[in-house]
């Protein structure tokens, strides 16, 4: 696989560099904010920048890509934007008067094929994803902590079981003394 010489550079934010052999990305906007930007030039400048749920780079939205998700989930509050899927490929453009590459959010609304996700042990609801983490994140994280893969919920309900057994123990230890 050949390496771009801009991923080299190190920058913080995602750039048409970043998507290999031209496949588009889906991903989700784990929220959107303005930030001050310094470029590779040093200078600061006051930026919107998306962040996503995905373990990539943050990305920083030009008015075409805010109009565009603005367009598609028909609302132009960046905080109604969290959680909604876009997705970004490539697009060739004029900017400061030659052709360029520069990222653009498709014109439509990714449709992920739904997979199966991981059932809790305890009540066989299907284990949702949390905070950061995945639901197969999750399902992993419970077996190893309980035992068992768990649900949020299920996994409260132990959890606090555990602090209350504890609790009775150290009164009773305390009685004993």
């Amino acid at each position: 696989m050949a390496t771009h010489w801009k991923k080299l550079t190190n920058p913080n934010y995602l750039g048409a560099y970043s998507i290999e052999n031209g496949q588009d990305l889906i991903l989700t906007i784990k929220y959107v904010n303005e930030e001050t930007v310094i470029g590779t030039d040093g200078k600061k400048d006051n930026c919107v920048v998306c962040h996503f749920v995905e373990n990539v780079k943050p990305m920083i939205l030009n008015s075409t890509n805010m109009k565009m998700i603005t367009k598609l989930y028909k609302t132009p509050y960046i905080e109604d934007w969290t959680g909604k899927k876009i997705q970004v490929g490539i697009e060739k453009i004029k900017a400061f008067g030659e052709v360029v590459e520069a990222l653009r959010i498709r014109k439509t609304i990714p449709q992920i094929q739904a997979k199966e996700l991981p059932k809790c042990e305890i009540c066989g609801n299907d284990i949702q994803p949390l905070s950061n983490m995945t639901a197969e994140q999750v399902a992993v994280y419970t077996k190893n902590k309980y035992g068992k893969q768990l649900c949020s919920a299920c996994a409260t309900k132990l959890a606090q079981k555990a602090t209350e057994q504890n609790d009775s123990e150290g009164e009773i230890s305390n009685a004993v003394d």
